[in-house]
């Protein structure tokens, strides 16, 4: 080798060893993102998101909504309809809604930061946690895990049968209201001494079994690992390192402010739904609260668009860990979330959520970095739900990136 290909050699032996050394651009932090990506989203205009949105206000399915939508490119928020809170000049990206269910991904995500830190472990049985202070029922000796609660396999009925106690002289709404108030006043030691008693429906990780009340004793578990409450836990743990300042899992005085007036689309006419506040055992199944600037956030850290300390505990809850139909098309639960796989190859991850008073829908392409949420302010419980538009948002999205060729770069945001 001559002393010129000996130069040309090194040269370009050290520039690749500087390219393995040398990271790329770090991603931002959840505040940096939140201001430098808004208004960035390029994956639809607004024009082709009202065809997807606007009948549901045409047609009276909700009074008023927020859609948020993220990119590799940024974020954007549009308000449609007519959204009314106390404050009465709240804007809509700063407008509280109910997430509903939404918060069982927020639960098993904390669940998933609990395996990762070795404060607990997801395939140990339930009743480690509680020990005889909560008796959770087993099938012939088979033992309820976390896992089996986070992916409705747990064999426990939806909620307990108080939820089933309401006045039948009243309107369906007003029954409707009567049961879900349920998540107000069942308390954790009211649940446990009904558990005494309780038979599984079956064998825990044999059947898909969709649980409300398995994801409050998932919370509840994860609360006790950690010697805190959940709402607390969920604060420490993923509010707060994502900056989701404005969200939670109870209410204040100037939360209520801001919060958008609900309203029962479950029976007509459409009329005004009562506030009822989740207590702390039942807030891990639908009880959290958030508006759209900090659900943004929250999808762009489940999409890995910005740098948090729980991106490899987000990575864990993502993955699938059991079946729930063989479709077409095929579905599967990760840690509470619902994962749809479709026949042109894509793969939405989603979760729906709805109070009495209102709806939530979350959908999201990991691979591609794209996804949605809806905050709509109506309740149709039986009904349509948001999640539907959500996805064929997403769905969209996925269309226009194999035919246009969308770059999953982030543009240095």
């Amino acid at each position: 080798m001559t002393d010129p290909e000996k130069h040309t050699f090194i040269s370009v032996t050290m520039i690749c060893i500087l390219l393995l050394i040398i990271p790329g651009d770090a991603l931002p932090s959840p505040e940096a993102w939140r201001e430098s990506a808004r208004d960035h989203f390029t994956g639809m205009t607004r024009d082709e998101v009202d065809q997807y949105i606007d009948p549901l206000i045409t047609y009276n399915v909700t009074n008023g909504l927020v859609v948020v939508l993220v990119d590799p490119h940024g974020y954007t928020i549009y308000p449609y309809g007519s959204l009314k809170t106390r404050a009465g000049n709240t804007p809509g990206n700063e407008t509280l809604f109910d997430i509903g269910s939404v918060s069982k991904v927020m639960t098993g995500l904390l669940m998933a930061v609990g395996e990762r830190e070795g404060v607990y472990t997801i395939s140990a049985p339930t009743r480690t946690w509680f020990g005889d202070t909560c008796p959770i029922p087993d099938y012939e000796g088979k033992e309820i895990t976390g896992l089996d609660l986070a992916t409705h396999r747990s064999g426990l009925p939806s909620t307990p049968d108080a939820f089933s106690e309401y006045d039948p002289d009243t309107s369906y709404a007003d029954q409707i209201e009567q049961s879900m108030n349920h998540y107000l006043t069942l308390s954790f030691n009211d649940t446990c001494e009904w558990l005494e008693t309780t038979k599984l429906l079956a064998p825990p990780g044999y059947q898909y079994l969709y649980s409300n009340l398995g994801a409050a004793i998932a919370g509840a578990s994860i609360a006790q690992a950690y010697g805190e409450t959940y709402p607390d836990l969920l604060e420490k743990m993923i509010l707060k390192p994502l900056g989701m300042t404005h969200s939670g899992a109870s209410w204040t005085m100037e939360d209520l402010k801001r919060r958008a007036n609900g309203y029962r689309g479950y029976e007509y006419p459409t009329d005004e739904a009562i506030l009822i506040r989740f207590n702390d055992f039942w807030t891990a199944t639908g009880g959290v609260h958030s508006n759209a600037d900090d659900m943004a956030v929250f999808l762009a850290a489940e999409l890995g668009l910005i740098d948090t300390p729980l991106s490899d505990a987000i990575a864990m809850t993502q993955k699938p860990y059991a079946l729930i139909t063989e479709g077409p098309p095929l579905m599967k639960q990760g840690l509470f979330w619902d994962i749809l796989y479709n026949r042109d190859g894509t793969t939405i991850l989603n979760k729906s959520g709805e109070t009495n008073a209102h709806q939530a829908a979350i959908a999201l392409n990991p691979d591609l970095q794209t996804g949605v949420i809806i905050l709509a302010d109506t309740a149709t419980i039986t009904g349509n739900h948001v999640i539907n538009n959500a996805i064929a948002l997403l769905e969209r999205m996925q269309v226009k990136h194999k035919t246009s060729g969308l770059s999953n770069e982030s543009d240095n945001i």
